[in-house]
């Protein structure tokens, strides 16, 4: 099985259109039968050409209020977002978690980007070809 593109699912619907069998599309895109038929099952009740949605859940917006109050705790006690996410909640009564205190300082460069937070690497620099060779 790979990963399909909305690339992908458009020159299938058009295989379809000119008649190609299912089996020979699901086969030549590697993908399962079933994946297909429900493509094309989308496409008949639409009309449209269905397409893949970004994964995941949506980033929340963060309130202008919220903004507000991290950057005067930072002001005032000069911390990091995990103790300054304490703070805020002994202060002002209210649970910002020390994620979105991160974004907030971040996005005022109060804070320099943590790179353990970052994605992982596609490569490792100096990775042996074969183990144990010297």
């Amino acid at each position: 099985m790979s990963k399909i593109t909305n690339r992908d699912i458009l020159r299938m619907v058009k295989q379809w259109l000119e008649g190609k069998p299912v089996t020979k599309i699901a086969e030549f895109f590697q993908v399962t039968r079933q994946r297909v038929h429900q493509i094309i099952k989308k496409f008949r009740e639409t009309g449209r050409i269905p397409f893949l949605r970004k994964p995941g859940r949506k980033p929340k917006e963060i309130d202008e209020e919220t903004e507000r109050i991290i950057l005067e705790a930072y002001k005032q006690y000069n911390l990091g977002p995990v103790h300054l996410e304490r703070k805020i909640e002994e202060s002002h009564g209210i649970h910002i978690p020390h994620n979105t205190v991160y974004k907030v300082l971040l996005k005022h460069d109060l804070v320099e980007e943590n790179m353990k937070r970052r994605k992982q690497r596609k490569w490792v620099r100096y990775e042996r070809e074969h183990s144990m060779e010297t």
